[in-house]
């Protein structure tokens, strides 16, 4: 790190937090172009990283109103998990969540389907030929956990750390998110050089007051950021916690493919 940026980083962690809320103009969506693009992803294992199969991730505006983004995950046993979230075009919230669980032979295992409203949301979740009514906190004023990238890539780095409230529709959960910005990085991409912003996150869980600290080596974990990524490139090339990383260039979950050719 050169002393120019050390300082810089410095007095930019040592700033006060920029509070941000739903719909305020700080997050805009419509910088968010459509794409079609694979990641991989890997989970650390009695000390070795092993591969969960691709993620597959498109945005499709719908209209001018709403941006679809469905995150489709191939198990390594064959079996699918299509994830998709219907977000405000605009600000990033997020209006509807569906999810579809299927074996490797397209046989269904499990679906839910929620509206998220601004004191809670309300759908049906449905596994085993039964069928379950839920409702809960999460709102459409709380950024998506699971696509936390995407409004982080709208945000002014100049402007961290920011603090806002997030949500992860899996775990019922809500939370209280800082981001802080940990440097920059440059990624080579078909002979480019693309420079990206990492962000660290600290989750503090609303419900139960677990803390989960900032950083790759941590459970709150780091994003690489690409704010204006070249055609092909994704907005968010990688995320990494202590025991996940999900990228769009080898990197973390090459190490499982060397261990096992060794």
């Amino acid at each position: 790190m050169t002393g120019l940026l050390a300082i810089t980083l410095t007095g930019m962690l040592a700033a006060p937090a920029t509070a941000i809320t739903m719909g305020d103009g700080a997050v805009d969506g419509r910088r968010i172009e459509p794409y079609d693009l694979e990641w991989r992803q890997c989970s650390l294992q009695d000390g070795a990283w092993v591969d969960l199969g691709p993620l597959r991730e498109s945005a499709v505006e719908i209209g001018e109103v709403a941006l679809r983004v469905r995150q489709e995950t191939t198990r390594p046993d064959g079996g699918q998990v299509i994830a998709t979230t219907y977000f405000d075009r605009t600000s990033l919230s997020p209006l509807r969540i569906e999810q579809n669980v299927t074996t490797a032979t397209g046989e269904p295992v499990a679906r839910a389907e929620f509206a998220l409203g601004p004191d809670g949301y309300e759908g049906m979740a449905r596994r085993g030929g039964k069928s379950q009514q839920r409702s809960g906190a999460i709102t459409r004023n709380m950024y998506q956990g699971a696509a936390l990238g995407l409004p982080l890539a709208t945000l002014d780095p100049s402007k961290a750390p920011f603090i806002f409230d997030a949500s992860m529709m899996g775990f019922n959960a809500t939370y209280r998110v800082e981001a802080t910005l940990a440097g920059t990085e440059t990624l080579r991409y078909r002979g480019e050089a693309v420079e990206v912003v990492l962000i660290d996150l600290r989750w503090e869980h609303n419900e139960i007051g677990d803390v989960y600290p900032p950083g790759p080596d941590a459970s709150g974990g780091r994003f690489w950021i690409a704010q204006s990524p070249p055609e092909g490139f994704p907005y968010v090339p990688k995320y990494k916690t202590d025991s996940y990383a999900v990228e769009f260039i080898a990197d973390t979950c090459a190490v499982s493919d060397e261990a096992q050719s060794e």
